[in-house]
Protein backbone atom coordinates (compact mmCIF):
# COMPACT_ATOMS: atom_id res chain seq x y z
CA UNK A 1 0.00 0.00 0.00
CA UNK A 2 1.03 3.08 -1.02
CA UNK A 3 2.37 5.98 1.74
CA UNK A 4 -0.43 8.33 0.15
CA UNK A 5 -3.49 5.30 0.30
CA UNK A 6 -2.02 4.96 3.91
CA UNK A 7 -2.46 8.59 4.64
CA UNK A 8 -5.42 8.99 3.52
CA UNK A 9 -7.22 6.62 5.04
CA UNK A 10 -5.60 7.85 8.45
CA UNK A 11 -7.49 11.08 7.25
CA UNK A 12 -11.04 9.35 6.00
CA UNK A 13 -10.82 7.86 9.92
CA UNK A 14 -9.76 10.65 12.12
CA UNK A 15 -12.43 12.39 10.03
CA UNK A 16 -15.26 10.04 11.07
CA UNK A 17 -13.88 10.45 14.50
CA UNK A 18 -14.29 13.95 14.77
CA UNK A 19 -17.40 14.22 12.83
CA UNK A 20 -18.90 11.28 15.87
CA UNK A 21 -17.32 13.58 18.70
CA UNK A 22 -19.40 16.64 16.87
CA UNK A 23 -22.59 14.13 17.21
CA UNK A 24 -21.70 13.62 20.96
CA UNK A 25 -21.58 17.44 21.66
CA UNK A 26 -24.88 17.93 19.59
CA UNK A 27 -26.34 15.23 21.85
CA UNK A 28 -24.88 16.14 25.28
CA UNK A 29 -26.11 19.73 24.66
CA UNK A 30 -29.64 18.94 22.96
CA UNK A 31 -30.34 16.69 26.31
CA UNK A 32 -28.20 18.26 29.05
CA UNK A 33 -29.87 21.70 27.98
CA UNK A 34 -32.57 21.78 26.30
CA UNK A 35 -34.65 18.78 27.41
CA UNK A 36 -34.35 19.80 31.12
CA UNK A 37 -35.28 23.53 30.06
CA UNK A 38 -38.39 21.82 28.41
CA UNK A 39 -39.05 19.31 31.50
CA UNK A 40 -38.50 22.42 34.05
CA UNK A 41 -41.36 23.97 32.08
CA UNK A 42 -43.71 21.19 32.15
CA UNK A 43 -43.05 20.61 35.57
CA UNK A 44 -43.78 24.19 36.32
CA UNK A 45 -47.13 23.98 34.03
CA UNK A 46 -48.50 20.95 35.13
CA UNK A 47 -48.85 19.83 38.69
CA UNK A 48 -50.18 16.26 39.54
CA UNK A 49 -48.64 13.07 40.47
CA UNK A 50 -48.79 11.81 37.09
CA UNK A 51 -46.72 14.98 35.94
CA UNK A 52 -44.29 13.91 38.67
CA UNK A 53 -44.16 10.44 37.04
CA UNK A 54 -43.66 12.15 33.37
CA UNK A 55 -40.93 14.24 34.50
CA UNK A 56 -38.97 10.92 36.31
CA UNK A 57 -39.15 9.25 33.26
CA UNK A 58 -38.13 12.31 31.15
CA UNK A 59 -35.32 12.64 33.45
CA UNK A 60 -34.26 8.95 32.87
CA UNK A 61 -34.22 9.09 29.03
CA UNK A 62 -32.17 12.15 29.11
CA UNK A 63 -29.71 10.62 31.91
CA UNK A 64 -29.47 7.77 29.24
CA UNK A 65 -29.21 9.99 26.21
CA UNK A 66 -26.10 11.43 27.97
CA UNK A 67 -24.67 8.28 28.77
CA UNK A 68 -25.06 7.23 24.96
CA UNK A 69 -23.22 10.61 24.22
CA UNK A 70 -20.62 9.33 26.12
CA UNK A 71 -20.03 5.75 24.68
CA UNK A 72 -20.16 7.74 21.15
CA UNK A 73 -17.61 9.83 22.73
CA UNK A 74 -15.32 6.33 23.87
CA UNK A 75 -16.13 5.10 20.65
CA UNK A 76 -14.01 8.35 18.69
CA UNK A 77 -11.24 7.99 21.02
CA UNK A 78 -10.83 4.32 20.76
CA UNK A 79 -11.15 5.13 16.35
CA UNK A 80 -8.61 7.35 16.59
CA UNK A 81 -6.01 5.53 18.83
CA UNK A 82 -6.21 2.12 16.87
CA UNK A 83 -6.33 4.77 13.43
CA UNK A 84 -3.02 6.30 14.90
CA UNK A 85 -1.41 2.77 15.45
CA UNK A 86 -2.55 1.16 12.23
CA UNK A 87 -0.75 4.59 10.33
CA UNK A 88 2.37 3.92 12.33
CA UNK A 89 2.95 -0.01 11.41
CA UNK A 90 1.44 1.15 7.84
CA UNK A 91 4.45 3.28 7.19
CA UNK A 92 6.81 0.89 8.60
CA UNK A 93 5.81 -1.82 6.56
CA UNK A 94 5.70 0.72 3.33
CA UNK A 95 8.89 1.96 4.30
CA UNK A 96 10.41 -1.50 5.34
CA UNK A 97 9.43 -3.26 1.78
CA UNK A 98 10.70 0.01 0.11
CA UNK A 99 14.24 -0.48 1.23
CA UNK A 100 13.88 -4.54 1.11
CA UNK A 101 16.46 -5.94 -1.72
CA UNK A 102 16.26 -9.88 -2.74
Amino acid sequence: MSSQTIELHFKEIMSLASRIKELKRKLSSLAGEEMMQIINSIQAGWNSECADILTGKEVKIVSMMLEEAEHLNSLAEEMEDQAKKMYQREIFNARLAFTRNY
